[in-house]
């Protein structure tokens, strides 16, 4: 069993020449700046993205039409040092668009670490308990764990950050 829940789960990591405040603050407050804009699960493009910062806050998506998406629950908030989410988005059955499930015992969870180092942060993420998913959790975990998942997404969050 343990083999699988350690095949649930994706790692990726990037350094940034900031900060761990700095990293922490870009992360959580200025998502909309770096996250790539394809990536949204509301009929039109967000415009902003929040995260409520305390544990049970929202962590959700804003349309320039005023339609709010939510995507998770803050499950951990220690800044600058960390944050984990609840991760409730997956391919909506038969349609391959993502959708929001409320279910709490169907959602991953994805913490992101930011640890000072002498070159910066290196900011750790690491999305687990991808079998909560259900059926098909394997495909879910192969695409996160692939070049425009995650590492992607860190590469967009680490560009704020190049001169």
């Amino acid at each position: 069993m343990a083999s699988t829940v350690e095949a649930a789960v994706v790692r990726k990591s990037v350094r940034v020449a900031a900060s761990v405040e700095r990293a922490f603050s870009v992360f959580v407050e200025q998502m909309e700046t770096w996250w790539p804009a394809t990536h949204h699960i509301g009929k039109t493009p967000f415009q902003a993205i929040f995260v409520e910062p305390r544990v049970g806050g929202r962590w959700y998506e804003r349309s320039a039409e005023g339609e709010t998406c939510d995507w998770g629950t803050v499950l951990k908030w220690e800044p600058p040092h960390c944050v984990s989410f609840s991760w409730h988005l997956g391919p909506g059955h038969g349609s391959p668009d993502w959708t929001f499930d409320p279910d709490m015992s169907k959602a991953s969870e994805v913490e992101i670490r930011f640890i000072a180092d002498g070159l910066g942060t290196l900011v750790e993420l690491e999305h687990n308990r991808l079998e909560r998913h259900g059926e098909g959790y394997e495909q879910l975990r192969t695409l996160f764990d692939g070049p425009g998942a995650w590492a992607g997404i860190l590469a967009e969050f680490a560009k704020k950050f190049s001169s």
